[in-house]
């Protein structure tokens, strides 16, 4: 049950990233691995192993990392600009 809850949860936030404003990009990248990281530790508990546990950790780790990049990359941008307006104008921060 766990397991397709994730799929569902998954599939849905993967349908909404294809809308180009870039906060809800980050997320929905950010949703999609809490769903990858429930289904590491419901499996984990299924099958009596403690692996799955190990992994979701890991993955918290990369999404607050990946989290923290992505909003400092907005503030730069922002204040670069002045306004956030979509995906395809973040060219402009090219060195």
């Amino acid at each position: 049950m766990f397991i397709t809850v994730c799929v569902f949860f998954f599939t849905l936030v993967s349908m909404i990233t294809g809308v180009r404003n870039l906060i809800r990009i980050l997320l929905s990248i950010e949703v999609m691995l809490l769903c990858l990281t429930f289904m590491f530790v419901a499996t984990a508990i299924i099958i009596n192993n403690i692996a799955g546990q190990v992994f979701a950790l890991f993955i918290l780790a990369i999404a607050a990392c990946e989290s923290a990049l992505g909003l400092s990359l907005l503030i730069m941008f922002f204040r670069n600009r002045g306004m956030l307006t979509s995906f395809e104008s973040l060219s402009s921060l090219k060195g």
